[in-house]
């Protein structure tokens, strides 16, 4: 009993040298292979990868994916972060910024300093551009007074200062 079975490869590309002779013949010699640019590389759920480069000047790199369509790309994309750089390790301390940015509008930032509890800002009008200079003033400190309340995190933070200076 012999079986036949009929096994076509699939074809491939391959890179290479053809030369063809005069007698209709052809001889094909493949580029070899070079070694991959990419090493220690690390994939973890959701498409984040991280590997070193390998040259004259190595870098490590990070690629963090997630869907457009994400209920949470945020969320997404910082659980890649952390499963990527667990095994790293810092030669100091991660330190978070004395001072957190509450609004950054093309005209004017607010910042919140927990350290010095003050609250900073900054604001910028084009005197040449702007017929009245005071109503323009009055238009970003409403836009500061609406937005700042409208935080929750803002308020929190703003709620423990207040508390921690009435004691």
């Amino acid at each position: 009993m012999t079986q036949t079975a009929d096994t076509k490869q699939k074809p491939r590309k391959v890179r290479g040298t053809a030369t063809f002779f005069e007698d209709d013949s052809i001889k094909f010699t493949p580029y070899q292979e070079a070694p991959s640019t990419q090493a220690d590389v690390k994939t973890c759920p959701g498409g984040g990868k991280r590997y070193s480069t390998i040259g004259a000047d190595p870098s490590k790199v990070l690629h963090l994916t997630c869907k457009e369509s994400s209920a949470d790309p945020y969320s997404e994309l910082a659980s890649q972060f952390v499963a990527l750089t667990k095994d790293m390790r810092a030669s100091e301390p991660v330190r978070m910024p004395d001072k957190q940015r509450v609004i950054d509008e093309p005209q004017m930032q607010c910042w919140l300093d927990k350290n010095s509890q003050e609250l900073i800002f900054t604001g910028t009008i084009s005197l040449g551009k702007c017929y009245n200079w005071q109503a323009e003033l009055m238009r970003l400190m409403q836009l500061m007074v609406r937005t700042l309340p409208v935080e929750d995190h803002f308020k929190k933070i703003i709620n423990k200062i207040k508390k921690g200076n009435t004691k």
